[in-house]
């Protein structure tokens, strides 16, 4: 028995990284569970308080609360310490996606069965059936890497492969000062974690082993991330090896000297940073790194105690034999705990369910499992600006397709027309010039005039001046300059205001327009032609009518630019439909859907 004070200090250090818990899990969790996961902490450390205190004590030393010395006292309350730790790390690890209901299940289990059971046969004395048998045979843990940190790393592999991935991967979004503050924090409570099961007298020893493998355990974590990994996600890797370091020299920090620590720690900082990368290829999502640094720290620190250890240290004075029962108590715990943990998780699942829903899973379980009102209305901002942000990046997709689009036609469009007129007039001057008369002089220099012109009203029409002020300015300018040729009126019409189309739409509208009033002029002969603009039950609708000679849509196709127009139509996701008889007239009307807009 040592020093109760020296004990209860040592407890309350213990106690404290509670609070070194709750602030690595806060910094790796989304805000929207950050309140759960702090008070599932205290619900956790309520449950094992109690239910340790009056059952897994008595399964793990064989006496009752009641039938302790007031010396004795200080020795159950490290000892609910390290239970509660146990069940924290569990918890912790399968955060986000999990009910309150089967983490408070699951605690029960742990502090009143798994946690003392295991603690029970390595650490309980030997007299009552099955009490201490593996401590009977010389199986060596200091300060409960096995006991304690493994117990928890198989409780949360069990729990993770029940409740699988999160469907939402925060990343790129941890808190790292926060996960920092804790690491520091549970560094701290560590030395009173190994302290507390030394002598006063041990306790410079023990503290700074426990210091040094720490260190030593980030220096081989870091190392094997930038030879292996070569880049990125470093800091977990440091945040895993400090702990990982922490975890495997618990195992010896009484028993070794300062080397042991150092190889102890490097090895378990090398192997927790293996263990996540493993993790990560296998989509086992462990928030708190929990398998990593408590499962896999503490296998490396009681395999490794029998070579770090001054063989006078070892209860069999063997290495190998002294290994072979370390081996053992790790085979022990592992089917003990794993197996036990996975039953009873698969079994909570069944009854009661294990996962919340995927809306609850979205809302963050601070809504779900404690109804807090500010995060509820964070939810309800962050959602709607969600929504509007993808509706905006749909809108924009579409708007940068059609534009592409659109200035793929206009370029095919400014390339057929330069060379239907201005080539024609050019090839005309060109031969002009070749005879050598004065008349062949006045011709060339008319050709050329009006190549100019026809050249400036090209360029002219690539930004049609009309529809700075919007499609019906544009739509009325050009019909009114139609009404300027001879034997031809085309007068603008429009009903109500026209919808708020962008400039690519309006261009594009515009040139359908052109295109079918250019037939007009070319082809129908007509006296008068109208345009007409307005908007029918969620759809925008353009008419196009003429008075001309008609023709037949279905067989005569080209050279009128029906295909084209069709094509730039669906450009703005409308269509075009052609009325047209000989003798009667072409009535042609584009239609665009203003729903999806």
């Amino acid at each position: 028995m040592n020093d109760p004070a020296w004990t209860l200090i040592c407890g309350a250090m213990v106690f404290f990284m509670q609070a070194g818990f709750t602030c690595h899990e806060a910094g790796f969790v989304q805000s929207k569970n950050v309140i759960a996961v702090a008070i599932e902490n205290l619900l956790t450390f309520m449950i094992t308080v109690v239910l340790y205190t009056f059952i897994g004590f008595p399964i793990m030393y064989g006496e009752t609360v009641f039938e302790l010395s007031t010396n004795q006292i200080p020795d159950l309350f490290l000892d609910m310490m390290f239970a509660a730790v146990s069940v924290t790390i569990f918890a912790g690890s399968m955060a986000e996606r999990t009910k309150l209901s089967a983490l408070l299940v699951g605690s029960v289990f742990a502090s009143a069965l798994i946690y003392p059971m295991f603690g029970r046969w390595a650490w309980g004395q030997a007299g009552a059936a099955g009490s201490g048998w593996l401590a009977a045979m010389g199986y060596m843990d200091f300060a409960g890497a096995s006991v304690i940190h493994m117990t928890a790393g198989a409780m949360a592999l069990a729990g993770l492969l029940v409740v699988g991935r999160r469907r939402e991967m925060k990343k790129g979004k941890s808190n790292i000062p926060l996960a920092t503050l804790g690491v520091f924090i549970l560094w701290f409570g560590w030395m009173g974690f190994n302290g507390g099961r030394a002598e006063p007298s041990q306790a410079g020893m023990v503290f700074f082993n426990t210091t040094m493998a720490a260190s030593c355990g980030m220096a081989g974590a870091l190392l094997s991330n930038l030879l292996f990994r070569r880049k990125g996600r470093y800091l977990i890797s440091i945040f895993n090896g400090v702990l990982g370091g922490l975890v495997a020299v618990t195992a010896v920090s009484g028993y070794t000297g300062i080397m042991g620590a150092v190889i102890i720690g490097f090895a378990a900082g090398v192997c927790a940073d293996w263990t996540q990368v493993l993790m990560e290829k296998l989509q086992i999502d462990d928030i708190v790194n929990a398998v990593p640094v408590h499962l896999t720290g503490g296998v490396v620190g009681i395999l490794l105690l029998p070579f770090v250890c001054p063989h006078s240290e070892l209860i069999t004075g063997n290495l190998m034999e002294q290994l072979g029962i370390q081996f053992v108590g790790v085979l022990v715990n592992l089917g003990w705990t794993f197996l036990l943990s996975y039953l009873m998780f698969r079994i909570i699942d069944k009854v009661s369910g294990v996962r919340v829903t995927p809306e609850e899973e979205e809302k963050g379980q601070n809504i779900v499992e404690f109804n807090d009102l500010y995060s509820w209305e964070y939810y309800m901002e962050v959602s709607s600006y969600e929504a509007e942000i993808n509706e905006q990046n749909k809108v924009l997709s579409q708007q940068s397709r059609l534009l592409a689009e659109t200035e793929d036609v206009e370029r095919k469009k400014l390339a057929r027309e330069l060379h239907d007129s201005l080539g024609q007039s050019l090839a005309a001057l060109k031969l002009v010039l070749k005879m050598k008369t004065d008349k062949s002089q006045e011709k060339a220099l008319e050709l050329a005039e009006n190549s100019i012109s026809e050249m400036r009203s090209i360029l002219n029409d690539l930004a049609p001046a009309g529809l700075k002020d919007g499609l019906g300015s544009g739509l009325k300018t050009m019909a009114a300059e139609l009404s300027q040729l001879p034997q031809l009126t085309c007068s603008y019409r429009q009903d109500g205001d026209l919808p708020d189309f962008d400039e690519t739409q309006s261009l594009n509208l515009y040139r359908l327009v052109q295109e079918a009033l250019t037939n007009v002029v070319k082809h129908s002969g007509a006296a008068e032609a109208r345009v007409w603009c307005r908007t029918e039950e969620e759809r925008f609708l353009i008419t196009v009518e003429d008075n001309g000679r008609g023709f037949d849509a279905a067989r005569q196709r080209h050279g009128i630019g029906l295909d084209s127009m069709r094509e730039r139509a669906a450009m703005v996701g409308g269509t075009v439909s052609i009325d047209s008889r000989q003798g009667e007239g072409t009535k042609i009307t584009v239609e665009v859907p203003l729903n999806g807009r």
